[in-house]
């Protein structure tokens, strides 16, 4: 794998190296332009791998910090290699080819196991391949560099400090969910406490830490695995994820017997977590004294340090942003103070070392809302979203929006990135 590396150097030698590759040999082939391919993703610290099969090529693009990027164009020849190749490895039927697949493989670098999760579908021109990297230095984080507002960090160690009740953490796939308990279990893990998870996947190995996987196929999911988990004496429980009622009630029954539980949810907001955790059937009587705060995040692309440039912004972003700056609450005021209208901000530009891609890694946008004795009295009545938002921007809370916004000011994202990932409205 090293040897490829180093061929593969820059982001846009793909194909070129792709296409000398492609004359070798058919069995060397394949797995020269396999560990190639994979070479390339771990050197660019990509997330997934798609491969696109179309009447005469098939499409190679990469996930890199979130946005898929084309990189280059094999013949459909060398990709039914490659596809065997990939089947091969993954342990998946390699004479199945109208049913989608699941499988596994790990790479082997030296320096880390990465394992990659296999995905393949039938398609009209054939089978698309997605694989998954679960690079641990990208999940590998400490609590103080997720990028969290000085407000909102410290609220949430406090929080880390309670013996029991739920932190919940909301968010599409891939809006760094996981990364943030990861970095909250580092924190509090010690040789006083049992720590264990249940999870899908484990996504890295933490020290101190019981980690267990979900396998549906032998009766081991969510549900089941926690109620295993609370026979274990834990005193911290991490949940993967809720995804239906039962895993809520058995998740929260925990929170309120004497476990510190983290877990996550899908939502678009924070504030949208107690009418989604309402409709799953969870009782309000139970939410209100189970739940003990609550975080929204996304994840915004970091500015290349080399190559961003300066510049001062139109008079609707200059709107936008100081709206934005004056509804921050008081708590914010002082880090964010804008006395003129005449500022700058930053934008993307692009450069060898960023891929000509303007940035360079990601960080969180966070909003965070406590369950107070006021938010509990609310929960009770079952309110509607408008006045859980109302109560948690009354608490205190920041919007996503807003953190972006503050981030814009600092150069460290730009106005386009944020307003990419996060809508103004929530």
């Amino acid at each position: 794998m090293s040897a490829f590396a180093k061929n593969v150097g820059s982001f846009t030698k793909f194909k070129d190296v792709i296409a000398t590759v492609a004359q070798e040999k058919e069995s060397k082939k394949a797995s020269d332009s396999l560990e190639l391919i994979l070479a390339g993703a771990l050197s660019t610290e990509a997330s997934d791998i798609h491969m696109e099969p179309s009447e005469k090529e098939t499409k190679i693009r990469l996930r890199i910090d979130g946005v898929l990027q084309d990189v280059a164009y094999i013949p459909a020849t060398l990709f039914q290699l490659l596809l065997s190749r990939i089947k091969l490895i993954s342990e998946l039927k390699l004479n199945i080819h109208d049913k989608p697949q699941d499988g596994r493989f790990t790479i082997k670098t030296g320096k880390e196991d990465v394992e990659v999760r296999t995905s393949v579908l039938p398609g009209p021109f054939g089978e698309s391949v997605v694989l998954r990297l679960l690079l641990p230095r990208t999940i590998d984080v400490t609590f103080e560099n997720l990028g969290m507002q000085p407000p909102v960090y410290n609220a949430a160690r406090q929080e880390l400090k309670k013996p029991n009740g739920m932190i919940l953490t909301t968010g599409p796939t891939g809006s760094g969910k996981t990364t943030t308990l990861y970095a909250f279990l580092k924190t509090i893990a010690s040789s006083e406490v049992k720590v264990i998870t249940i999870e899908d996947p484990i996504e890295y190995h933490l020290a101190k830490i019981t980690q267990t996987q979900v396998d549906p196929q032998k009766g081991y999911d969510f549900s089941n695995g926690l109620r295993s988990i609370l026979r274990q004496d834990p005193d911290i429980i991490l949940v993967g994820e809720i995804r239906d009622l039962a895993t809520a009630e058995i998740a929260m029954h925990a929170a309120l017997t004497g476990h510190l539980v983290f877990s996550t949810l899908h939502t678009n907001d924070a504030t949208g977590t107690i009418p989604r955790l309402i409709d799953l059937g969870v009782k309000t009587n139970i939410i209100s004294p189970a739940l003990n705060a609550v975080i929204a995040q996304r994840l915004v692309r970091l500015l290349c340090k080399e190559c961003k440039k300066e510049y001062e912004p139109s008079d609707q972003e200059k709107k936008i942003i100081l709206k934005e700056i004056q509804n921050l609450p008081p708590a914010y005021k002082t880090s964010a103070s804008l006395g003129t209208k005449k500022f700058k901000i930053w934008r993307a530009s692009g450069c060898e070392k960023c891929n000509m891609t303007g940035f360079r890694g990601r960080i969180g946008v966070f909003e965070m809302f406590l369950i107070d004795n006021e938010m509990e009295r609310l929960i009770i009545k079952n309110p509607p979203k408008s006045d859980v938002e109302e109560a948690a921007k009354k608490q205190g809370m920041a919007t996503m929006y807003q953190d972006g916004i503050l981030k814009v000011l600092a150069g460290i994202t730009s106005f386009e990135e944020l307003n990419r990932v996060v809508s103004a409205e929530g």
